[in-house]
């Protein structure tokens, strides 16, 4: 037995009283890992130097550092759901609803939270086992974005031609891109000229769609 079985073993004897607090714990040191040094930097004994506590224990808690990184992604993607599902509700157009999405970009940026989603995006590329479980822990949020442009746009003529699911999936590569332009733009300019472009483009499509002819030319979706 080397001496990683042996932590982990006696890792198992502990009480487990506390292991609630202590998923809690390495979750929580994997987010701030992330978040200082990167998916590269963010090892087993980063974390637990992070939260200062036994390696072994995340391997005992969660099986590995991927899936510890899952998890705490997923925790993160709840609290942030929560609180984009609020703003999100008080959108009544899509021009509003774009200043929304500039509005949470802000908050992401704010709290580190689209650099922890890009880091563990990249150390997910390409891998068959990683790659599918992050993704699963984003789709409650395409969803409820995809659920706020139908809503949004359910009373306009032109509302069966919108494709909502592509367009809440597009917004969704578009949040983590717009990560990586600041990451090399520190000046943060490619967000703002993105969201002004963005709203500028909202407001003609609110005006196509409120257009009575397009529901005549366009085929209905359903």
């Amino acid at each position: 037995m080397n001496v990683m079985d042996t932590d982990v073993a006696k890792a198992k004897r502990k009480p487990s009283a506390s292991g609630d607090e202590t998923k809690a714990r390495i979750i929580a040191a994997t987010l701030e890992t992330l978040k200082a040094e990167g998916i590269v930097g963010t090892s087993a004994r980063a974390i637990a130097r992070t939260g200062d506590f036994n390696q072994a224990l995340i391997f005992y808690h969660f099986g590995s550092v991927d899936d510890a990184i899952i998890a705490a992604v997923g925790q993160m993607s709840a609290r942030r759901l929560e609180n984009h599902r609020e703003k999100l509700a008080r959108a009544t157009s899509l021009p509003e609803l774009i200043r929304v999405a500039r509005d949470l970009h802000h908050d992401d940026t704010t709290t580190d939270n689209m650099t922890v989603l890009a880091q563990a995006f990249a150390g997910a590329a390409g891998d068959v086992e990683m790659g599918p479980k992050l993704y699963a822990e984003l789709e409650p949020w395409s969803q409820m974005v995809g659920e706020t442009i139908k809503r949004v746009v359910a009373d306009v003529p032109g509302a069966v031609s919108v494709p909502t699911e592509q367009i809440a999936n597009a917004i969704s590569a578009m949040f983590l891109g717009i990560e990586l332009l600041d990451d090399l733009d520190p000046s943060r300019e490619h967000a703002t000229s993105l969201f002004d472009a963005l709203e500028a483009l909202a407001e003609l499509l609110d005006d196509l769609l409120a257009t009575p002819l397009l529901e005549m030319l366009l085929p209905n979706r359903d």
